[in-house]
């Protein structure tokens, strides 16, 4: 991003595109299509897995030590995945991630349809997806630029959350009737399935030519210089870190607890409050590209920001079932706008030779503060309670919005 857009006006008098429009363009249609589908089939494979594993009898330690090579190699391979598509190009990586993702599930998938596949093997596979998600993100992330012009980039990642988020939605049940009816084995061959046709997508696109270099005269050639010489995204590594070392633990720890220990939720409870942050989610980023376009995105982030915090903490205070689902539901339509404008925000920062680096850097940031997160919700309640550490997210989400007042960059862009 150039200095005028990084501390100008973000939006310049220019014709606003329908919300639609990146889907008039056949790459961009048969990137979303394919990269959805692959989604789908993750969601569906993801029920399975416990199946999986403890239905071989390696209890509850097996599955932990899986997800946990997984979590491990996510975060080491974000850099070096982003660096690869930066000198290689997006669709080189993401094409043999899916490949090498395919070809994992389908040796599973072979393993536990015969029997019982060996936890070393299940271990290996956590790692190889581990790693080729990892290294799939940042090119993602990067090829969206060059396959729609950036006035419609705000709807095109819009569209594409959707679609995504979508897919998390309709995965899980798929999976959880495939377990059910049939047998954990099909579900990871569907997920193997998924990778195979989004390869095929991914090689039906057609080449384009690069991304002109937004870059000002004597910009920093590497992604440190980069770091070095943009505050505005210094402030969104900021506020990575410190979102996602709370969000995680609150949703995925602290709100089970809460619901559990309150007779008008239970376990339900709990399913339907997810549901309905997963549909505001979906929502809020198919809707934020046409919200928020004509309007400065940087004081929509910091209100943005405000406004979930002070609803996180408000959530363990709100009575019955549906005040909270309207609650949570409201939390992720705020969590769905905010992804689409940092996406859009950092994908405009840094000129095009760094960019999947640049979201190499973000991408293993949060993937790293996901098992602080969980840790430091484990701790708030062994010596709180699950209110506390909704109240600590709020602050951390009133922090953060703070350290947006306080950034120059962030309130002009």
């Amino acid at each position: 991003m150039s200095a005028d857009h990084e501390t100008g006006p973000a939006n310049d008098v220019e014709a606003r595109p329908s919300p639609f429009a990146p889907f008039r363009r056949r790459d961009f249609r048969v990137l979303v299509a394919g990269q959805s589908l692959s989604t789908l089939g993750d969601m569906v494979y993801l029920v399975a897995l416990p199946f999986v594993i403890l239905g071989a009898g390696y209890a509850t330690s097996g599955l932990s030590l899986t997800l946990t090579g997984f979590g491990l190699a996510r975060v080491a391979t974000a850099l070096p995945g982003g660096a690869l598509a930066d000198r290689f190009g997006a669709r080189a990586v993401m094409l043999g991630a899916d490949l090498a993702r395919c070809a994992a599930l389908t040796t599973l998938a072979v393993a536990a349809a015969r029997g019982t596949p060996a936890l070393g093997h299940l271990v290996v596979v956590g790692i190889v997806l581990g790693a080729c998600e990892g290294a799939h993100i940042p090119a993602y992330r990067s090829i969206t630029p060059a396959l729609v012009p950036d006035v419609e980039l705000p709807a095109a990642n819009s569209l594409g959350i959707a679609a995504n988020l979508f897919a998390n939605v309709v995965g899980p049940p798929i999976g959880g009737a495939l377990v059910a009816l049939v047998a954990p084995w099909p579900a990871i061959g569907v997920d193997a399935a998924s990778f195979a046709v989004s390869a095929l997508a991914l090689l039906a696109i057609h080449r384009t030519p690069g991304t002109p270099d937004r870059a000002p005269a004597g910009a920093a050639g590497s992604l440190l210089g980069f770091v070095r010489s943009s505050p505005l995204y210094r402030t969104v590594l900021l506020m990575t870190a410190v979102l996602g070392v709370s969000v995680g633990g609150t949703l995925e720890v602290a709100l089970p607890v809460l619901t559990r220990a309150r007779p008008d939720l239970g376990a339900a409870g709990y399913g339907w409050l997810m549901a309905a942050l997963g549909i505001g989610m979906l929502g809020g980023g198919g809707s934020a590209g046409a919200l928020t376009h004509g309007r400065r995105q940087g004081p929509i982030v910091i209100a943005t920001l405000a406004v979930n915090g002070g609803l996180l903490a408000a959530v363990p205070h709100v009575g019955g079932l549906l005040p909270m689902a309207a609650t949570t539901a409201l939390i992720g339509a705020l969590d769905g706008v905010l992804a689409v404008l940092v996406m859009t925000a950092t994908q405009r920062m840094p000129p095009p030779r760094l960019l999947a680096r640049a979201q190499g850097l973000i991408s293993m940031v949060t993937f790293a503060m996901f098992p602080l997160s969980v840790a430091a919700a484990g701790l708030v309640l062994h010596h709180g309670s699950p209110a506390a550490m909704f109240h600590l997210t709020g602050l951390g989400f009133a922090a953060v919005a703070a350290c947006g007042v306080a950034s120059r960059s962030l309130r002009r862009l």
